[in-house]
């Protein structure tokens, strides 16, 4: 099937800055508690270094919202977690960040447990299971949380010297409300949702400076050692290990432990804490830089291969102008590359990021008709379903990987709207694909998004009925960019506030959608 897309295309930039206007960010620091509590004299550059997190995971300046020390009693931190709630609107994006003591403590709710709890400026104990509250209630209106906590909630470190200026980010209480055995009930319930569809659970992302048996640390004159790494590897020290274009959470998260292991190294009796991510791992939360191309992966031997055959054209639909460039911003050096993934081509691994940051509330399904295909005979058919309406995008990225290639909509059919729960077979009788070699996988993503995308951006180039750009660093990116952003995006009318949005406005401007991947097999 690859060969009926034969036009070469140089890949072109899109002109679009990542920061979005539906995507929010609480940040939450703490150093210099009252009369008992240690004091975190790093803290104060926490908040600097979130912010610049948010930046790069797409949040304008004007989203964002920082509490610092005395703002963060147990009242205040519930304060912010209401604003936030207000704030977002319907498919938004969340960031909260907290940088200070943790600790543990029995709660009753109802059984006895020991509990994981942020530290308030009052010495009062924000629980997992008040975060969990605030999560669930956020979750019914955002589209993705990311949960950044850089504290820590065991106590065995402070039983001991730490050599250098760190100081552990736990703070020990006394008396009947301590407890040794701490347990997490957000990382429980998500790990037991897992295998859950339709649940939510791809669409939180839950990061930890250390592990549950580790303690993380502070660095006065530069913050959390756990955000610093972080803030630099999502700036782009971070390598793209499958040349997909986007920065995943498990490859921030190896380059931010490479680094925290070497700050780390010459600390006397002391090892790295790791971070610790639940949820999903592979959700893209920033792009990488675009200096360097992933190695080409070999390009198979090439075969003849057939034209689709194609019905009377029907005019294309106009489409919205694209946003304006992002500036350019220096990188830090990259960290040592993860071990390699399988060998498959790097466009694969593009078409896996847009996937796994699709809205996991949705429930896309792609069925192909046969389980393979013959070369030169067999025409490629498939059906297509969604658990909500909106507009279908299917790209294909061939078993040599050399291209990206737009299927649906289509010169000659634009009509790309499904219904819920309605079966929509493809191709309609006016098109056809027809399997073309050569032999070996193909892979297709379909994009169910509640607002059009706008793809003319992206340097696709004609192909028949159909369109394609060449695979490269830059158009990976920019695929991703286009697939998950509404063509509006950037419209003064989504630059509203969500609660001045009318129902038709917030529908334009979402960015959600559902996805489905599968295999097509080609065979001689």
């Amino acid at each position: 099937m690859k060969k009926i897309l034969v036009a070469a295309a140089a890949a072109a930039a899109l002109a679009s800055p990542f920061a979005q206007a539906d995507t929010h960010a609480l940040i939450m620091t703490i150093g210099q508690y009252g009369e008992g509590v240690p004091p975190l004299a790093g803290v104060q550059y926490d908040g600097e270094s979130a912010r610049a997190i948010a930046k790069r995971m797409g949040v304008k300046d004007q989203n964002m919202r920082e509490y610092k020390d005395g703002e963060l009693t147990l009242e205040g931190m519930r304060k912010a977690f209401d604003d936030l709630y207000a704030r977002v609107g319907e498919n938004d994006q969340v960031f909260i960040y907290y940088s200070g003591h943790g600790s543990r403590q029995i709660v009753h709710d109802p059984e006895e447990r020991c509990a994981e709890s942020l530290v308030t400026v009052d010495r009062q104990g924000f629980t997992d299971a008040d975060m969990e509250k605030e999560l669930q209630r956020l979750a019914k209106k955002a589209q993705k949380l990311v949960v950044f906590l850089d504290a820590c909630h065991s106590g065995g470190v402070t039983t001991r010297a730490i050599g250098g200026p760190f100081s552990p980010k736990f703070y020990a209480r006394s008396g009947g409300d301590s407890c040794s055995t701490p347990t997490n009930v957000i990382t429980r319930k998500i790990q037991a949702q897992t295998r859950s569809l339709t649940r939510g659970v791809n669409n939180y992302v839950y990061i930890a400076a250390a592990r549950d048996s580790e303690v993380s640390l502070d660095q006065p004159g530069k913050g959390g050692v756990a955000t610093q790494a972080w803030r630099d590897c999502i700036a782009g020290a971070a390598r793209d290990s499958d040349g997909s274009g986007g920065l995943s959470a498990e490859e921030i998260a190896a380059c931010a432990q490479a680094r925290i292991d070497k700050t780390l190294a010459n600390v006397k009796g002391f090892s790295a804490h790791h971070v610790s991510i639940t949820g999903n791992k592979d959700a893209v939360l920033a792009f990488a830089a675009r200096d360097t191309d992933p190695a080409p992966a070999p390009a198979p031997a090439t075969e003849p291969a057939a034209t689709p055959v194609a019905a009377t054209p029907v005019a294309a639909a106009p489409v919205a102008a694209a946003p304006a460039p992002a500036p350019a911003t220096p990188t830090p050096p990259p960290a040592p590359a993860k071990p390699a993934k399988p060998a498959m081509p790097a466009a694969y691994y593009t078409l896996q990021d847009i996937y796994a940051n699709r809205d996991d509330r949705r429930l896309v399904t792609l069925q192909a008709a046969k389980s393979s295909f013959k070369i030169g005979a067999d025409a490629v058919e498939f059906t297509l379903m969604s658990s909500h309406p909106g507009y279908v995008y299917l790209l294909m990225v061939g078993s040599d990987g050399k291209s990206f290639d737009m299927l649906f909509p289509n010169t000659i059919d634009q009509n790309n709207a499904i219904q819920a729960g309605q079966p929509l077979k493809l191709p309609r009788p006016s098109w056809e694909i027809k399997a073309g070699g050569p032999a070996g996988k193909d892979h297709l993503l379909a994009v169910v998004a509640d607002s059009p995308r706008d793809f003319s951006k992206v340097g696709m180039q004609p192909a028949g009925p159909f369109s394609m750009v060449a695979a490269s660093a830059a158009s990976s990116k920019d695929i991703q960019l286009v697939t998950t952003t509404s063509a509006a995006a950037e419209t003064t009318q989504c630059a509203e506030p969500p609660a001045r949005r009318s129902l038709v406005i917030q529908q334009r401007c979402s960015n959600a959608y559902g996805a489905a991947m599968m295999a097509i097999e080609e065979t001689n």
